[in-house]
């Protein structure tokens, strides 16, 4: 019986998994001193991680979020000649008022 192309996307994603994983477990041994590896097998390794796994880089594009209370006189001057460039001012939720 021939795979689907579903089954067999999802075989080769399987394959990628669980060689990344023997690869974790290789370079953790060498890291415990159970397995002694050269320089160049553990960078072999690693170019072979970063084909297979994502990177968990922190992203530059990290907006920043201060209250209004937290911000400096200037701070706030700056930003109400719309000179900042960092962040944004959060006001806090004021409850609404009931007649």
């Amino acid at each position: 019986m021939a795979a689907t192309k579903r089954n067999a996307m999802w075989i080769e994603q399987t394959r990628q998994k669980v060689q990344a994983s023997q690869l974790i477990n290789r370079l953790q041994d060498h890291v415990l001193g159970t397995v002694e590896l050269s320089a160049t097998q553990v960078r072999a390794a690693e170019i072979l991680l970063k084909k297979t796994l994502p990177d968990l880089t922190e992203s530059k594009n990290v907006n920043i979020v201060r209250r209004v209370s937290e911000l400096s006189d200037g701070e706030l001057a700056g930003i109400i000649a719309g000179d900042s460039g960092e962040g944004t001012a959060e006001t806090p939720s004021d409850p609404p008022v009931l007649n």
